[in-house]
């Protein structure tokens, strides 16, 4: 069978799981349209049979369509898969279909132990039925019953395992990665030939054979290893590149959604075992490992691996915001990052403001903030990103580094302004029209993360944490916008996201809002109401306020006292650090809005007594007074704090002494 793995067929088959339409075909339809593909298929009309076979591809036939088609015509998918190129990519996405429709069964391990038992048959006809089934059925669940046969002590049933987990393909990569760390030599043996088998069609195979090669513990693996291995220079390279090309999403060496079921893979003797964990750090773990171990071969990857922390610390936030029960994870995590050496961690945030990282980048700040009163240069650099939280997350950390420059305090005195993060990413080739729309949203204070061509747009996606609306031409330079739209419909977070794609003769029925023109204000109109995560934009207007409120102790904030005035209208917890801000850096120009603080009983009452202390500082500093009445009825409501503050600001301010007498009652 070919397996030829190309970069454009893993894009193909990781976008193309068939997706619920308003125009579903019949099952009867998708067969009819199969039928008449495969007779012109053999007779050689290859034109008029991908016709056929594109046809129900677009038509996006539901899962229990597709797995009829596969119960029909199963010899027909076969020979498409020996076929190669788009014929086999047709059938891969069928068959990727079908398997949908059995999701709920594929991780039952008795069953697929029984399924695997013809595996060992020595009837040919009964072990090729068998293993089929056994890769269609269970994906990489199949592997486990073959693994264990991989330490048998029959010969044969050894050579049979190694045969029929040759044969699934990259279905089982991932399990035969983790089972070639198993203390028994027969299994990593076994593991070892079934790898080279997949190597010629899966280059991911390259790094861990070139490891084994020059570190395994037995001498017969190595051996058989290094007389396998293609891998190009050294080892800690090779395995290092592998990481980070799972973090960076690589079409060709990265993991592709199908292959993405919420597990990883770990080897106890001959027993394989899945362990689960969130999908949306699946790929993150594995660049993790393959990082580590190239580090302990000597690498030099600590930025890259602080980079791939901070992105997985960002998304375990996001889950933990919305509900999911992973604080600890996280907590873990975190503190993993900050052992990492702190240069190391520098030069991740320079990597990460260059690659667009957004969530990672303010992850990373957070990191060096406060590590040892250093100015680190990728404070620096991330101070200089058209990315607002990532500019001012810079700023409050250089702040807090006592870094009062005019730069400095005009950025906190911008992010007090903040609101909530929105996020749109733009996929278009057209340069021009991209940069309009991406400065226009930018005005609007939303971040904009660009790219030119599919491929990178959903390198940009699978980083990216929340987004709020895509904007994608078609086609792109190297994809349709279908494929990308798939692609992207197949991850949780953006099953609702709007999509906007720009109107062409060949746009048909996408999922997605088809325009002519966009503008930034069309865009706005589309966003959904913000989740917990996304309201991290608050936490960092107030993280600059307070940063703005001790720099104004220092007499260092005078040029943010139009921008603290203002923020006394939102959150209390922005407002109260403003309102002090103001009594040290503020002059007359501020006391009318703190006034109005005072006395708008709306308000919590710790942010007006705030206010009322700010306006006792501001009159001791500029003389600045205020009607003191506003101050005795504030008094009159009961609050302690609230009628301390009052008085003080009225003794202060000579306003007027209100006696006060003792009875007992």
């Amino acid at each position: 069978m070919s397996q030829i793995r190309t970069s454009a067929l893993r894009l193909l088959v990781g976008a193309s799981l068939f997706t619920f339409s308003a125009n579903l075909v019949t099952a009867q339809d998708a067969q009819q349209l199969l039928d008449q593909g495969m007779s012109a298929y053999h007779q050689g009309d290859y034109e008029a049979a991908r016709s056929k076979f594109r046809e129900i591809v677009a038509s996006n036939p539901a899962n229990a369509d597709a797995l009829q088609m596969l119960h029909n015509s199963e010899d027909a998918l076969l020979e498409l898969l020996v076929a190669g190129g788009e014929f086999e990519t047709f059938a891969r996405e069928v068959l990727a279909a079908a398997r949908v429709e059995g999701r709920d069964k594929i991780r039952d391990e008795s069953a697929a132990a029984a399924a695997a038992e013809d595996c060992f048959s020595d009837s040919y006809a009964k072990r090729a039925q068998a293993i089929f089934a056994l890769s269609q059925n269970y994906g990489p669940f199949g592997a486990v019953p073959l693994v264990a046969a991989l330490g048998d002590a029959s010969e044969s049933k050894r050579l049979a395992a190694i045969y029929a987990l040759s044969r699934m393909g990259s279905n089982v990569l991932l399990p035969v990665l983790a089972a070639s760390h198993s203390t028994n030599t027969e299994v990593r043996l076994g593991t070892l030939h079934v790898l080279h088998a997949l190597s010629l069609a899966d280059a991911r195979c390259a790094a861990r054979i070139a490891d084994m090669a020059a570190n395994d513990a037995d001498g017969s693996v190595q051996a058989m290893a290094s007389s396998i291995s293609t891998a190009n220079g050294g080892v800690a390279g090779a395995l290092a590149n592998q990481g980070l090309a799972y973090f960076y999403h690589d079409l060709k060496l990265g993991l592709s959604p199908v292959e993405n079921y919420g597990v990883l893979w770990t080897i106890d003797g001959r027993r394989l075992q899945a362990y689960e964990l969130p999908q949306e750090v699946v790929e993150l773990e594995m660049a993790k490992h393959y990082l580590l171990r190239a580090m302990e071969l000597g690498s030099d990857s600590g930025a890259d691996l602080a980079l791939v922390y901070a992105s997985q610390i960002a998304v375990l936030h996001g889950l933990v915001q919305g509900g999911a029960d992973l604080n600890a994870q996280l907590t873990a995590q975190s503190n993993a990052l900050l052992t990492i050496n702190h240069e190391d961690v520098n030069r991740a945030l320079h990597m990460g403001v260059d690659g667009g990282h957004i969530a990672a980048s303010e992850v990373l700040i957070h990191t060096l903030d406060g590590a040892g009163g250093k100015e680190w240069s990728g404070f620096q650099a991330a101070l200089a990103s058209p990315v607002p939280s990532v500019s001012h997350s810079a700023a409050i950390a250089l702040a807090h580094q006592g870094d009062y420059s005019d730069v400095v305090i005009s950025n906190l005195a911008a992010a007090l302004s903040l609101d909530a993060q929105r996020v749109v990413h733009i996929i278009d080739q057209d340069d021009r029209r991209a940069t309009q729309l991406a400065a226009d949203l930018s005005a609007m204070g939303i971040d904009v993360v660009r790219a030119k061509d599919g491929a990178n747009g959903l390198v940009n996606m699978n980083l990216g944490i929340n987004v709020d609306a895509f904007v994608l031409a078609n086609p792109l330079s190297d994809l349709y916008a279908s494929r990308v739209i798939s692609t992207l419909r197949l991850d949780p977070r953006f099953g609702a996201t709007p999509v906007f794609v720009y109107a062409n003769e060949n746009n048909g029925d996408l999922d997605a809002n088809v325009v002519e023109s966009l503008d930034a204000g069309g865009v706005q109109d589309s966003f959904m109401d913000l989740d917990a995560e996304r309201e991290r934009y608050i936490t960092i207007a107030t993280d600059a306020a307070k940063t703005l409120a001790h720099a104004a102790h220092k007499g260092q904030a005078g040029a943010a006292v139009a921008a603290m005035s203002a923020a006394l209208s939102r959150a209390d917890s922005i407002a109260t650090y403003a309102a002090y801000g103001l009594g040290f850096a503020g002059d007359g120009s501020a006391a009318p809005a703190l006034a109005n603080l005072v006395a708008d009983t709306s308000r919590d009452s710790g942010v007006r007594a705030a206010a009322a202390n700010a306006l006792a500082n501001l009159y001791a500093r500029s003389g600045a007074a205020v009607d003191a009445s506003i101050f005795q009825s504030a008094m009159m409501e009961g609050d302690a704090a609230l009628a301390e503050a009052c008085a003080r600001a009225i003794g202060v301010m000579a306003g007027g002494h209100l006696s006060a007498g003792v009875s007992v009652q």
